[in-house]
């Protein structure tokens, strides 16, 4: 029998109630106002008719982005107060392949048991040309570090299933994604006091302007890359030229004076 500890994945409505409640605490507040500073960025430069919203909690993120319709995706029903949502598996979207013009995940890989299934649903949806961005926690932060130190009380948010950016970037690629951006935020310790989470991030600016590795989460933006279609072509087989029957050049001369005389004599006889 295995000793690891069971597995807590968000779909299930006392999850996504749990997350909900921790991200109103001071350190939950500070951890959103990071993120929306990096969706912020990344949302406002990406068109489209249609947003996926796929999260872990009940929270609208995408404010800043241009694009018009919006709408989220949650595995129950249940009463929401942020926007469109309706019920759907997050691990089989219910939406006609290429679709969508923009998937955003917010923490939804961090707590889901089928993490490379989620993005290739991700994939699916998307247009050929349509973005997808991934916030998600940093396992190699000191919020990766109280995760894993954390093993048996798995409250909010510590019961995650944190990935890793290399390991992430690999699955995109090998998806045919195109990433464009990878961003970090959020260097202050995951303690939920006010003091110590403004003390810990007095570096917060200058680590986020040199983008440091250290962030407690992460924001990727990817692409889905267009395959260009290659023309198939002909490859034509070399036939052997044999003689045609033709007088040769040296003959033509010949063949030509007999000719002419032949005409005179006609015309005199």
């Amino acid at each position: 029998m295995s000793n690891t500890p069971e597995h807590k994945t968000l779909f299930t409505p006392e999850a996504y109630a749990e997350m909900t409640t921790w991200f109103a605490s001071p350190l939950g507040q500070h951890l959103l106002a990071a993120e929306r500073h990096l969706l912020d960025n990344l949302l406002a430069r990406r068109f489209g008719y249609h947003l996926l919203q796929l999260g872990c909690a009940d929270l609208q993120l995408h404010d800043q982005s241009p694009i018009g319709h919006k709408f989220s995706f949650r595995p129950w029903q249940a009463a929401s107060t942020t926007g469109h949502v309706a019920i759907a598996d997050m691990e089989a979207i219910p939406l006609a392949s290429e679709s969508v013009d923009l998937v955003l995940l917010h923490h939804a890989l961090d707590f889901s048991e089928y993490q490379h299934q989620l993005l290739r649903e991700v994939e699916r949806v998307l247009i050929a040309g349509g973005h997808v961005v991934i916030v998600g926690f940093n396992p190699l932060s000191s919020w990766g570090l109280r995760n894993r130190l954390q093993l048996f009380r798995r409250k909010a948010p510590w019961h995650a299933s944190m990935l890793g950016t290399a390991r992430l970037l690999d699955w995109l690629k090998l998806l045919d994604f195109q990433v464009a951006q990878v961003r970090y935020g959020m260097y202050a310790l995951p303690v939920n006091s006010e003091s110590v989470i403004r003390y810990s991030g007095m570096l917060d600016p200058v680590a986020s302007h040199l983008n440091w590795p250290t962030g407690g989460i992460y924001a990727i933006s990817a692409r889905k890359q267009v395959l260009p279609l290659t023309p198939v072509q002909t490859r034509w087989r070399r036939l052997p030229v044999h003689g045609l029957g033709l007088p040769m050049p040296d003959k033509v001369g010949q063949v030509s004076r007999h000719w002419i005389t032949a005409s005179n004599e006609d015309s005199m006889s």
